[in-house]
């Protein structure tokens, strides 16, 4: 380290002061330094995360469209923003298609329609009905593979404020579930939103109808249940019926009533046009000491028209249309909800 030296003749006593200031000066620089680079990464790390926070609250604020796709394994919906450069209705259809069929950005998703997936035609009517026609190649989606791809389009396009329901047709037929049962029209609400990172794993709050303690009237209940996404929500709605009121957390048992008769089964369930066809094994038939008749069947039609691609339910018996229920109640035409009996 070089050292300064005084000029010759320089008072000592004079010198002094300067040479304190100039060592303050070093030391203040030294420090000045030392916390510069302690500050500015600390700084450029809440930085960081700043932006990050305001890109995170960007994307949840974005009310522009989205392309549904699927995740690599094929186990859940994903989704990928879009700006469409179409602003009709029917080429905005047509855009949304064209890029369902192209790969996503993001390389870890995969397009809603396949290659061998081919659109023949589509018909929107003036209500806001998408019907999409596709050729026999559709045919080759089956299982949870088919539920998503569909789920995704149907989400997708349901963006459009002119479409309301879409229901798909295969070489010109409507197309059918695992029982041949048509699916008929779908809209968003129809699939439950599994984009989350639990696959499947979905939660939802449905509005059950039990009996109340005297059996004259139905008292409704939410209930938030915690389900398999591949499963429709007028099954999952059959099923915690059937359970009955008793494994409901939060609610007074001694009022609620079970509805639904011991070993009842659910042999077929499918909705064409809002309506629910809905045929049971016999048990359904059994009489009800406690309960009178009105109160178990709307028991189960206030239930599932509380659903929002419901409007009416349509009952048989081991495949067989019954036409009195307990000798007495019409029970061969489709029931509309009745709120009469709602207490």
């Amino acid at each position: 380290m070089k050292q300064r030296k005084l000029k010759e003749g320089t008072d000592f006593a004079c010198a002094l002061p300067k040479m304190l200031k100039h060592f303050c000066c070093r030391n203040a620089l030294r420090s000045l330094s030392a916390l510069y680079r302690f500050v500015l990464p600390c700084f450029l790390c809440c930085l960081g995360l700043f932006l990050a926070g305001c890109s995170r609250r960007g994307h949840s604020q974005y009310n522009g469209y989205y392309i549904y796709c699927l995740d690599t394994n094929e186990t859940r919906v994903a989704s990928e923003e879009y700006t469409p450069s179409a602003t009709e209705t029917e080429p905005l259809i047509r855009e949304l298609m064209k890029r369902m069929e192209q790969e996503p950005k993001d390389i870890s998703l995969k397009k809603a329609i396949p290659d061998n997936v081919i659109l023949d035609e589509y018909i929107l009517t003036a209500a806001g009905d998408l019907s999409l026609y596709w050729t026999a190649s559709y045919g080759s989606l089956s299982g949870v593979s088919e539920i998503l791809r569909r789920a995704a389009i149907v989400k997708t396009l349901c963006q459009i404020p002119e479409i309301k329901n879409i229901q798909f047709y295969v070489s010109g037929q409507p197309l059918t579930d695992s029982n041949m049962n048509a699916i008929g029209f779908m809209a968003s609400d129809t699939f439950i939103d599994n984009t989350g990172d639990d696959a499947y794993m979905q939660t939802a709050t449905l509005n059950m109808y039990y009996s109340n303690s005297q059996g004259t009237g139905l008292l409704a209940v939410p209930v938030k249940v915690t389900y398999d996404a591949t499963i429709p929500l007028e099954q999952l709605a059959m099923e915690q019926l059937i359970k009955g009121p008793d494994n409901i957390q939060g609610t007074d048992k001694d009022i609620l009533l079970k509805t639904i008769p011991e070993g009842t089964k659910i042999n077929k369930i499918s909705v064409k046009e809002n309506t629910c066809y809905l045929d049971l094994s016999a048990e359904f038939l059994l009489k009800r000491s406690n309960i009178s008749d009105d109160v178990a069947i709307y028991s189960v039609v206030n239930t599932l028209v509380e659903l929002p691609n419901i409007n009416k339910v349509q009952f048989s018996i081991n495949g067989e249309q019954v036409l009195l229920f307990d000798d007495t109640v019409n029970f061969g035409e489709p029931f509309e909800n009745n709120l009469s009996l709602v207490n």
